[in-house]
């Protein structure tokens, strides 16, 4: 049921995503983030990697905040249902 909970959350980012004014740098972060996030959801091994994807999420929405609130709710979304799991 979690990974169903990240699988919709990231769902939600990304169409907030292809609809948001966003400059090209943190559109490929978000998107590189959103394609490690749905292979690791598929993968056998949620907790490989240096530095959890929800902390690196947080990282992101501290630069992003206020400019795409729509944006940064659904990343919040996806930070919360990772911490769950543990990523």
């Amino acid at each position: 049921m979690d990974r169903k909970r990240v699988l919709d959350a990231l769902t939600t980012l990304q169409a907030e995503l292809a609809g948001a004014d966003v400059d090209p740098q943190t559109r490929e972060t978000l998107e590189r983030m959103a394609s490690e996030i749905q292979a690791r959801m598929e993968s056998d091994n949620l907790t490989e990697g240096e530095e959890p994807l929800s902390g690196q999420l947080q990282e992101v929405l501290l630069e992003f905040g206020a400019e795409h609130p729509k944006v940064t709710g659904a990343i919040n979304q996806v930070a919360a249902a990772l911490a769950n799991l543990g990523i």
